[in-house]
């Protein structure tokens, strides 16, 4: 187990200066954890962090900043920030094991009621890991728990207003249902799996699947979920783009919301039959087709009235070494307006600030508590091929070292 680290932390110069948008270019100085550098893996290094499909990587709770990555063996690393005495805790690890170069076993990060701390990490189409801190709100110490499932690739976590853990996850490969399990006493066991979205029904068709994110709602009660429709078929492939890498061919941008009541409904307020197929999807969730393009999820961000905003990306570049452009990738902005769905390819001034904060700023929204602002983690290449964790707060900036 590594020592946990305390280290005084200061704001970059210029106290009430960057807000989310403005930070200045990230350097070795600004970071909250600099990690060491690795080995390639298939031509990329690792990464800490995997985008909108594993979250979240940071959560605020009771004026602490608790955060967790990967190192380059895989293992989840653990760090905290207090955000009144601006001191950093960590980084540890939280446990030995790890998928050594694969990306996929990133960990998520909860809090549960008591004040332990929980990480989901290291499955990529095998049993989920759960580590759980032994003291609550103490990183130092840690303590395997069981598996919450056999098979899961892709955790993502949420403590509901009720207390209710909410853990999402894709329920093995590429076509696998993403599903829901959850747990009313502190992840200490948990219900059985419900499927909640499944492109492979209605119509048949074994090859499809789908990219899914999931977040809380403004008060705790409500769960957002964007996905896209990913298709594995080969023998489907657009003739303009017939040999790209298979993680390109998605499309569309759909949506759904559970409510307080435990329904998942349109944004129309129709309740939807679980899984949803594709056929439903198409049918009565689309925020956005695509049509013969490709789309991507990016961005979400819930305003205070609990409505959802998306950032999403289209175009066409290959994912493979070379990381070719075939068509320029542009973004496009995704909210519902009387009852529609509205898109533009500008962010719309009329989108509130704390909407443009999220969907603008750097890195992924910590979870969790937001009375003192939000907060951000993202992460970046050094020149000399280490890695920096940044975490930064909408108003006053990078939480730096000292030393």
């Amino acid at each position: 187990m590594s020592r946990t680290l305390a280290c005084t932390l200061v704001l970059l110069a210029g106290a009430r200066a960057p807000a989310a948008a403005k930070l200045p270019p990230p350097t070795r100085e600004h970071a909250f954890v600099v990690m060491p550098p690795g080995r390639r893996n298939d031509g990329l290094r690792r990464h800490p962090f995997y985008g909108y499909v594993i979250t979240p990587h940071a959560v605020v709770d009771g004026g602490v900043v608790y955060c967790a990555y990967q190192n380059g063996r895989g293992e989840p690393m653990v760090a905290s920030y207090d955000i009144a005495k601006k001191t950093r805790a960590g980084p540890v690890r939280a446990s030995t094991f790890g998928l050594g170069g694969d990306d996929h076993g990133n960990p998520s990060f909860y809090v549960d009621r008591k004040g332990y701390l929980h990480v989901f990490y290291g499955c990529h189409g095998r049993a989920m890991r759960h580590t759980k801190s032994v003291k609550p709100r103490d990183i130092t110490k840690w303590q395997e728990q069981k598996p919450p499932t056999p098979r899961a690739t892709y955790p993502q976590s949420m403590r509901l207003s009720d207390g209710t853990a909410c853990l999402f996850y894709r329920a093995g490969g590429h076509m696998a249902p993403w599903t829901l399990r959850t747990s009313t006493d502190d992840c200490t066991t948990w219900s059985k799996g419900m499927r909640i979205i499944e492109m492979r029904v209605k119509p048949r068709d074994p090859r499809a699947a789908a990219y899914c994110a999931f977040r809380p709602g403004a008060d705790g009660k409500t769960i957002h979920c964007f996905w896209n429709f990913k298709d594995d078929n080969p023998r489907r492939r657009p003739k303009a783009y017939p040999d790209l890498h298979e993680a390109v061919y998605r499309y569309n941008m759909y949506y759904v919301r559970r409510d307080p009541d435990g329904v998942w409904r349109t944004r129309a307020g129709e309740a939807v039959s679980l899984p949803v197929s594709k056929a439903e999807a198409d049918a009565k969730c689309t925020a956005y087709d695509s049509g013969k393009e490709f789309a991507y999820p990016g961005r979400i961000a819930v305003d205070g009235k609990d409505r959802p905003h998306i950032k999403l990306s289209t175009g066409v570049r290959d994912w493979r070494k070379d990381r070719r452009v075939v068509v320029p990738m542009r973004f496009k902005y995704a909210a519902l307006a009387e009852g529609k769905w509205a898109v533009t390819d500008n962010l719309p001034d009329g989108w509130s600030a704390e909407v443009k904060t999220v969907i603008s700023g750097r890195g992924l929204e910590a979870f969790g508590d937001r009375s003192r602002g939000r907060w951000f983690i993202f992460y970046r290449y050094l020149p000399d091929n280490s890695v920096g964790i940044f975490l930064y707060h909408e108003a006053t900036g990078y939480a730096v070292r000292q030393k």
